[in-house]
């Protein structure tokens, strides 16, 4: 509960995504591209005794200590990590979606998606672009120039080795791939370990 003061503007619903460049990631990305091909996409990669599935773990888990750094949450809770191989062909998208009690989803981009030959598309079309969406619908439908609750939306051009986290009620979707090249990209899901997470009374 917050108590008001005079002259007081009080910050609601703050919505933070973080991101980031992985270093070094040359060899891993070339290993991903293998394992998009080879590993079932249902299975969790961070199950394999792979030094890539490591590799991405560890930063993954850096980035998470730095998130609940950030957020004030110490010490940082007790949590599991769940990480998909996720590939789209051309023409294919994945709708609008978020993930329901999980605490952070995430993304890493193993490859860049090269620019689509086609010349007769929309100006608004941004092929193979990531889309983060605030969940609170028309909050913004009287927002003005200026106002920070203008755009409801975080388009993004992804850039390889990108690894990209966000809270898990975010809807979030990848528009069409128009690209010959797949577009190949690590999906993350974090859960809190509700069974080891020490809450306060």
């Amino acid at each position: 509960m917050n108590t008001t003061t005079p002259d007081q503007l009080i910050p609601l619903w703050p919505t933070w995504v973080g991101q980031s460049v992985l270093p070094q990631s040359e060899p891993h990305n070339a290993a991903l591209m293998d394992l998009a091909t080879s590993s079932p996409h249902h299975s969790n990669l961070f199950d394999l005794e792979h030094s890539t599935a490591t590799w991405l773990k560890d930063h993954l888990q850096n980035a998470l200590a730095q998130w609940f750094e950030r957020m004030r949450v110490q010490p940082v809770p007790a949590f599991k990590l769940h990480a998909q191989m996720d590939v789209l062909a051309f023409g294919q998208y994945r709708e609008l979606n978020n993930a329901p009690g999980a605490y952070l989803s995430g993304v890493y981009f193993v490859n860049e998606p090269d620019a689509t030959s086609i010349t007769h598309l929309r100006s608004d079309c941004l092929p193979s672009h990531f889309s983060i969406l605030d969940p609170r619908v028309g909050f913004n439908a009287l927002a003005l120039m200026g106002d920070p609750n203008i755009n409801e939306t975080c388009t993004i051009k992804p850039v390889e080795s990108t690894l990209m986290l966000w809270p898990a009620y975010l809807r979030h979707c990848s528009r069409v791939h128009l690209s010959d090249t797949p577009w190949v990209r690590v999906l993350f899901r974090v859960d809190l370990d509700l069974r080891r997470l020490q809450l306060k009374p």
